[in-house]
């Protein structure tokens, strides 16, 4: 037990020592020669049957040891003596497939597939259709998971041929129709015109027109690609003539096959009952009597119903009621056959099976789920009893808890009385040793006033001193600071003169100028205009000069604030003074797509002003918007270049 709970503590030694068995199992169970010969043979299957036997009866069936191998080995022998036509009556090839696939349940849907299949395959060579049908049904619930198409199909076309003999017409063709869609899908068309053409035959037998005339028209688009298979398909167009055509399209028919040298023992069954709805007798008893009596077609049902059709059209009516007796001495004893091995009721049967199982699972999940929803149910019953026991206890030790700390309580309380009292009395004689402090204190204050006194007595005499002395300092600093502020006012002043004489100069010399442009012919009005009142301005600036110093500057002044009080005109007039004093200038804004605004705008800065100088004149909530709009048109970097450094240094290139 100590082992074990260890073991249970280690899942990683558990895993490692499962692998290691399994390697073990795997190693010891499977033969590497063995597989590569089943698979060989497994790849051989569908397109060389022939030669897959032989690979399979060349295994030494000593070597093959393992479950696995043997089941393998026993389904494919099984699936190789199907496909080369040696039919098996026992189950000695395929028993080890039946108890490893099925009865032991292991293997793919594949396997499992194949082995009912061939299962039924056996039943039906013993002629047991019951238990053939079974082993069908079984193996067909395993065709949704399957990828075997052909081994599908095959079961299919099996279960129908079953269906065919007890009568069930409709489960024959909607078999031999899905068993159709499956060889279509793998490419077999030579097993698709068969299924095909069983299925036009049931629905013949089923009165079924347009069913039949729907597989016809099929059949037809198939043949025509694979006009080889046509000979399969012949034989039911007499079939249909004689159940849905009229008696101009029989007789094209019979003319067909009287021409034709050599007819099937089964196709001239279907040739004598054309001659006998047409009522042809003699033909019709010619063809029937050629049929050997070795035959096996003399006995089939179909033979045994036509032949009384034939004596008595021919006239011999003992004849045909003997005939008539046979047949139907025939037929009832297929139908007690057939009721006797109860195969009309294997599908019944096994969907009853099937419900039953359902049945069975289902009662047993409501069993677990009842049983997991009573251990649940006791589980929380469990845990509400638990809760209300844990509470029970948790307001048992509150109380208690309560108790306690209420008797914690009162005796702090009884000794915080006490400490209270105790605490007085300390006051008290706290408070008298207060007193006799305070009257020390009183005494040593009184001292140290009275030396206080003498001191600022000292302080006040050392303080009168320093305070005249400080305020012949302040008188003396007050003169020099006059001084400096004397100095300081005539250097303004020489420095103001100074500008003045600037000013004046640079006038003089742009009065020059526009003297010099106005003589020009070519200038336009507007600007010739703004040049003369700049002129006649600086005339009248230089006049007051001449006569007073002081009226020349607020001359100055006075007509600055009148120019740019408004905005627009002097903006403007700015701008058609550096059209005329710097055209190439001008020129250069107008080609790169500037408008007249944003000319005036940079005509700011080309006279000195600076971007914030700008904003402030214009007072636009736009001026920025403007800023990057002739940024964009100029090509000027939005980051790396100032506006008002590019515009000058623009204005002095050009």
């Amino acid at each position: 037990m100590v082992t074990t709970k260890r073991l249970y503590k280690c899942p990683i030694l558990l895993i490692f020592v499962a692998v290691i068995v399994t390697c073990m199992v795997v190693s010891c169970g499977n033969n590497r020669e063995i597989d590569i010969q089943l698979t060989k043979a497994d790849n051989l299957m569908a397109e060389r049957p022939d030669y897959a036997l032989s690979v399979l009866n060349g295994i030494d069936t000593e070597l093959v040891t393992s479950e696995a191998e043997k089941a393998r080995y026993a389904l494919l022998m099984s699936q190789a003596l199907d496909k080369n036509y040696i039919d098996t009556t026992t189950f000695d090839v395929l028993q080890p497939a039946i108890d490893y696939y099925i009865d032991k349940d292991k293997g793919t849907p594949d396997e499992k597939l194949r082995t009912y299949y061939y299962q039924g395959r056996i039943y039906q060579n013993l002629g047991n259709q019951d238990l053939a049908m079974q082993s069908f049904m079984r193996g067909k619930e395993y065709c949704q998971n399957s990828s075997d198409t052909l081994t599908m199909a095959n079961l299919m076309v099996a279960q129908a041929t079953i269906q065919y003999s007890i009568y069930k017409f409709d489960e024959f063709i909607n078999n031999n129709l899905e068993a159709t869609n499956l060889y279509k899908a793998i490419g077999r068309t030579d097993y698709e015109i068969l299924s095909l053409a069983n299925a036009l035959d049931g629905s013949i037998l089923n009165n079924n027109k347009i069913l039949a005339d729907s597989i016809i028209s099929i059949a037809r688009k198939r043949v025509a690609k694979n006009t080889e298979l046509a000979s399969v398909i012949a034989p039911y167009n007499l079939s249909y003539a004689l159940k849905f055509g009229n008696k101009n399209e029989v007789i094209d028919i019979l003319d067909y096959y009287e021409s034709v040298g050599f007819i099937d023992d089964i196709d001239k069954l279907d040739v004598v009952e054309a001659y006998c709805k047409i009522g042809d007798a003699s033909n019709a008893k010619r063809i029937l009597y050629s049929i050997p009596l070795t035959s096996k077609t003399c006995s089939s049902l179909k033979y045994l119903a036509i032949k009384p059709n034939v004596l008595e059209l021919n006239g011999d009516f003992t004849g045909a009621l003997h005939a008539y007796r046979d047949f139907s001495t025939t037929i009832d004893s297929i139908h007690m056959n057939i009721f006797s091995r109860d195969l009309l009721f294997a599908q019944e049967r096994h969907e009853m099976e099937k419900t039953n199982l359902m049945e069975k699972q289902r009662v047993d999940k409501i069993i677990w789920l009842s049983l997991c929803i009573v251990f649940v149910l006791l589980i929380i019953t469990g845990y509400v009893y638990y809760r209300y026991r844990l509470g029970k206890a948790k307001n048992l030790l509150e109380t208690q808890e309560k108790q306690r700390l209420q008797l914690e309580q009162d005796n702090l309380k009884r000794e915080n009385e006490n400490l209270e009292l105790r605490s007085r009395q300390v006051e008290l004689e706290r408070h008298n040793l207060q007193q006799a402090n305070e009257k020390l204190d009183l005494e040593r204050h009184n001292a140290v006033l009275e030396k206080q006194a003498a001191e600022l007595e000292c302080e006040r005499q050392s303080l009168v001193a320093e305070n005249e002395k400080t305020r012949l300092q302040l008188e003396n600093d007050a003169l020099l600071r006059q001084n400096e502020v004397l100095e300081l006012e005539k250097h303004t002043a020489e420095l103001t003169a100074e500008n003045m004489r600037l000013r004046i100069s640079q006038l003089e010399t742009e009065n020059e100028q526009l003297k010099d442009l106005s003589d020009k012919e070519d200038l336009p009005d507007d600007v010739r205009k703004v040049i003369k009142e700049r002129v006649e301005m600086l005339n009248r600036l230089f006049a007051a000069q001449i006569l007073d110093k002081d009226t020349n500057v607020n001359a100055y002044d006075e007509w600055l604030r009148q120019e740019i009080s408004d905005k627009e005109r002097f903006m403007n007039s700015n701008r058609l003074a550096f059209k005329a004093s710097h055209p190439m200038f001008i020129k250069y804004l107008e080609e790169h797509g500037l408008t007249e605004y944003e000319i005036n705008y940079l005509c700011l800065y080309a006279i000195g002003l600076k971007g914030k100088d700008v904003g402030n004149y214009i007072q636009l909530r736009r001026h920025y918007n403007i800023s990057s709009e002739i940024r964009s048109k100029l090509g000027i970097d939005e980051h790396e270049t100032n506006i008002g450094i590019y515009i000058r240094k623009l204005l002095k290139s050009l």
